[in-house]
């Protein structure tokens, strides 16, 4: 019985040779990529763009609140899981220090009638960068809470290109995946910012069949460093 190329014509030796060639080249990688596990790189930038000459850091007798995370066009899983992710990574580096959950915080401003000012400060920040004292303040003192850390998605995306394709076959495609976080804290007695931290990720995966990173591994990445760059509970 005689093989059949795509067009309806018998292949030949040749033909045959080249599909041969391309199994075993296919199998070849699949057998590294299988011993070898994904190729993985990670490019980190953490800044701390300000740090209030007078601020030393969290005492142990104070706590810090966190604020609903906000963002620019990612939705809204994205910011409750950042949320999420900076209180755990807080709490990992700083044990000793109360740090009171974002959701926590929305179960007091709730109950303290304060939804329709939290709504308005917020909003009031989209645009002017501010969190405004009056509210600021009267949430600090419901919540129980010296400070107010903010945290901000800037950028999160993905793209995916083809890195080996050897005749037509894609085998090796590589995925990037790209983040920025913005994280405030603030004093909500005096109603001013005493440090922002930033930190940037380029990771990118490159194995066959590889997936694209998800945004609970790269948010996770970057924060873990962010957050060892906080003053907390340095007195």
């Amino acid at each position: 019985m005689r093989h059949l190329n795509t067009t309806g014509r018998s292949a030949g030796p040749r033909g045959l040779r080249i599909v041969a060639r391309v199994c075993a080249l296919v199998a070849l990688v699949c057998l590294a990529s299988a011993c070898s596990g994904p190729l993985q790189q990670a490019n980190l930038n953490i800044r701390e763009p300000f740090h209030s000459p007078g601020f030393r850091g969290v005492k142990a007798t104070e706590a810090i609140g966190l604020l609903t995370a906000t963002n620019n066009d990612n939705g809204l899983e994205y910011r409750k899981l950042l949320g999420d992710f900076v209180e755990e990574s807080m709490k990992r580096q700083r044990p000793g220090v109360r740090i009171v959950p974002y959701w926590q915080t929305l179960n007091v401003i709730n109950r303290e009638g304060l939804t329709s000012e939290y709504a308005v400060m917020l909003k009031d920040y989209a645009s002017t960068g501010i969190l405004e004292k009056k509210t600021l303040t009267k949430l600090g003192a419901s919540v129980g809470v010296k400070y107010f850390v903010q945290p901000r998605i800037i950028d999160f995306s993905q793209r995916a290109s083809i890195r080996f394709q050897p005749f037509g076959f894609t085998i090796f495609v590589t995925h990037e995946s790209q983040i920025k976080i913005y994280i405030e804290m603030w004093d909500a007695v005096s109603g001013e910012i005493v440090w922002i931290g930033v930190a940037e990720g380029n990771m990118a995966t490159e194995h066959f069949m590889a997936k694209p990173i998800p945004f609970e591994q790269a948010a996770k990445t970057v924060i873990e460093d962010l957050t060892k760059k906080m003053p907390l509970g340095g007195q």
